[in-house]
């Protein structure tokens, strides 16, 4: 059972990591580093030398730097499918009496493989801003459904934990509303950034303030969204530690660590909109979302299990 949730905790780990590495390739602009899929310029090796490109591919066309770093994002995403196989494995080989854990795993891997096939449409239909969108939001369903099958791992290991902590009734529909609008925020985030990216690929010379002033509706829903999250991540605060009954330290600190990480984003957002729109900055601003929606997760799973031992 151990060697089970500690490949849990790595294929969320990878898979955090593979969501940071897919937008270090946007902000490279490698994306369509290798114009075909899954091979690379028709080489399961990318070429390093202009001889070695198919006589169809137009040598310009070719950059060695910008096709290697797509590769290698491919290489470390069939790494992370193979680390959520083999947990799927481990999974109904411990837990196949326990639906909960079993469905997790096989949705999370079902969901992996179709990830592999929406990075082919990707590139066939040269990084269309939809699809870029889908492929973020089903890789942070990814992260939370191994979360959970972690945490109830963990909770199989450790019985006792969350038998003492007694938390508010009512805190089922603040962590529902704070998901909600946390992948809301997300989708609209990830359309604003390829709106952007658009918008600077046309006009390189375009002022950021400029930039901004362009996204119209958009800039105000998307800083209303983070104002709701923001009051949000407070009431679940106070929730969880001032009105709970001997909270959890995870409880506690996920909490807290919630809040704080949303005080850094409205600091990268004001950045954003005030100074410069530095992409390797929207990319941490993106990527502490999908943290957030994380931790809000495992909030959630342990108010779960807190219920079930006194309800």
């Amino acid at each position: 059972m151990q060697i089970f949730r500690t490949f849990t905790i790595l294929s969320t780990g990878l898979t955090y990591l593979l969501i940071f590495i897919g937008g270090m390739v946007r902000v490279a602009g490698a994306g369509m580093g290798c114009p075909d899929w899954p091979r690379c310029f028709g080489r399961w090796i990318p070429p390093t030398r202009l001889d070695q490109l198919p006589e169809h591919i137009d040598p310009a066309k070719f950059n060695i730097v910008l096709a290697w770093i797509e590769y290698s994002n491919r290489l470390f995403g069939a790494i992370v499918g193979l680390s959520i196989a083999i947990t799927l494995y481990l999974g109904l080989k411990h837990c196949s009496h326990l639906p909960r854990i079993k469905w997790a795993l096989i949705t999370a891997f079902l969901l992996t493989l179709f990830e592999g096939w929406l990075g082919s449409v990707l590139v066939d239909t040269v990084l269309n801003p939809l699809t870029i969108t889908l492929h973020l939001f089903f890789a942070l369903i990814i992260v939370m459904l191994l979360l959970f099958a972690s945490q109830e791992a963990y909770y199989l290991l450790n019985p006792n934990a969350e038998n003492k902590s007694q938390y508010p009734s009512e805190m089922k529909w603040l962590f529902g509303m704070m998901a909600f609008t946390l992948l809301v925020e997300v989708v609209l985030g990830t359309e604003i950034r390829g709106g952007l990216e658009m918008i600077r690929k046309e006009n390189p010379m375009i002022e950021s303030q400029f930039l901004i002033d362009m996204l119209g509706p958009f800039k105000y829903a998307h800083s209303i969204l983070g104002f709701l999250i923001t009051i949000l991540s407070v009431l679940i605060w106070h929730g969880l530690v001032k009105r709970s009954l001997d909270p959890s330290s995870l409880m506690v600190q996920t909490s807290t660590l919630t809040v704080l990480l949303i005080l850094l984003q409205i600091v990268l957002g004001e950045i954003l909109v005030f100074f410069e729109v530095i992409p390797l900055i929207q990319l941490f601003h993106l990527w502490i979302a999908s943290w957030i929606l994380g931790l809000v997760s495992i909030q959630y799973v342990a108010w779960q299990r807190s219920r079930l031992d006194y309800e």
